[in-house]
């Protein structure tokens, strides 16, 4: 491998075992320094925090060591360089579809079904999918899908932040009915987009209900009849339970 690529490569896993020393540092301070175990206490040389608090520190200390040899070397400038010129060219169509679909995917995983309501995670994941891919139109996916990442972006933030935690202890649905409310501009922006497309407007609608329908028959299938309890059971689902067991 040519040497400059190799000291472009130094930047980045400095930077990669930086942000992954503080991560670790952080999540190491929430464990006990000193305690107290069947009325015996233990002093801080003992604390099971000690290992991890120096794997932390080192690795932070290797990133520098390596980000300072980057910077002499011209790597970081170079990497900077090349981030850039990725940025000024044009993503091509098909790497667009490749990235919408990991995009819906990931999201989806990692962001909706761990933290959002189950029946509208699966309702943004299908409208998102069904309505960047049905029209087939490449302009307009690539329109839609930033208002998708700006969107998920913002829930991303709140979820990490714990933003989130401080929304629903306001009011237990609050961010349930964010994605209602993310759900709903989609829509909006979905529609308006495809007058400006010349795209038929039933398809938007076809996307809709069928976003819609899909959710409404797995929620209940699976929860009442084949009793798997769903990973994250908010305001729909509880407002499903209601009527279930209201008419049961």
């Amino acid at each position: 491998m040519e040497e400059q690529k190799l000291r472009q490569y130094d930047f980045l896993t400095a930077a990669f075992l930086i942000l992954f020393g503080i991560w670790e540092l952080f999540e190491t301070f929430k464990m006990p320094m000193t305690d107290s175990y069947g009325g015996v206490e233990t002093v801080w040389y003992v604390s099971p925090a000690l290992f991890p608090l120096f794997i932390g520190a080192a690795l932070i200390l290797l990133g520098f060591i390596l980000l300072r040899n980057s910077i002499k070397t011209g790597g970081a400038a170079d990497f900077i360089h090349a981030m850039k010129s990725i940025g000024k060219s044009r993503i091509s169509n098909k790497s667009v579809r490749v990235l919408t679909v990991l995009l819906a995917l990931v999201s989806f995983v990692y962001i909706l079904i761990p933290y959002i309501d189950f029946f509208m995670s699966i309702t943004l994941f299908l409208f998102f999918l069904c309505t960047a891919f049905y029209p087939d139109h490449d302009e307009f996916r690539k329109r839609f899908v930033k208002h998708y990442l700006v969107g998920i972006g913002i829930i991303l933030i709140l979820l990490i932040t714990g933003l989130s935690g401080v929304l629903n202890s306001i009011l237990k649905y609050n961010m349930d009915i964010l994605s209602l409310i993310f759900l709903i501009y989609l829509n909006i922006v979905a529609r308006k987009m495809a007058k400006g497309f010349e795209i038929p407007k039933k398809l938007i609608r076809q996307v809709t209900i069928i976003s819609l329908v899909v959710p409404l028959i797995l929620c209940p299938l699976f929860r009442y009849f084949l009793l798997v309890p769903l990973p994250v059971e908010g305001g729909i689902i509880k407002l499903m339970n209601l009527v279930y067991y209201t008419i049961r």
